[in-house]
């Protein structure tokens, strides 16, 4: 786990945002062709670190979902937020084989 600051220098991604499960209202921010079924925020770290973005793991409860084990990360900005999510749920996709 590596700090990747906060605020403008720094996304933040939640388990929800790539979960395939989840409906656009409930926090999915990719289209499903794209994601994953429950993703996990270990993978979401396993995978930031596959694609070497510095990161930080932050174990909190999706608003929306508040009953709901998830998590977010807040990751460096490199790419628009949409490519990012997309490429994580791409390295997710073939870290479960």
């Amino acid at each position: 786990m590596t700090n990747s600051g906060r605020g403008e220098d720094s996304y933040v991604i939640w388990t929800v945002n790539l979960d395939r499960k989840k409906s656009r209202s409930e926090g999915r921010r990719i289209p499903k062709r794209f994601s994953v079924p429950n993703v996990r925020i270990e993978e979401l770290a396993e995978a930031c670190e596959a694609l070497g973005l510095s990161y930080e793991v932050e174990h909190k409860r999706y608003p929306r979902c508040w009953w709901e084990e998830g998590g977010r990360l807040r990751v460096e900005k490199r790419m628009r937020k949409t490519e990012l999510m997309v490429k994580l749920a791409e390295k997710i996709r073939e870290m479960r084989g």
